[in-house]
């Protein structure tokens, strides 16, 4: 699933929990799967920094600041 739809579906989850109108076992039952994708939208959300990451470090030394000449 894609973190978009993960994050989707942990909305639909939360706004149905908090109507309060499901019987307990039902409330329990989701509330499982929100923590699962929040977890996996974490994990997902980690992996993304760290291919950021990885992609600024491989640029250090490649780019550079050059001064701004306005005549």
């Amino acid at each position: 699933m894609k973190i978009e739809q993960a994050l989707a579906k942990l909305e639909e989850i939360t706004a149905t929990l908090e109507r309060g109108e499901l019987p307990l076992d039902e409330a329990i039952r989701l509330f499982e799967e929100g923590v699962a994708l929040a977890s996996e939208a974490k994990r997902d959300l980690d992996a993304a920094r760290l291919r950021i990451d990885r992609v600024i470090e491989d640029a250090k030394g490649a780019l550079t600041a050059e001064p701004f000449d306005v005549s």
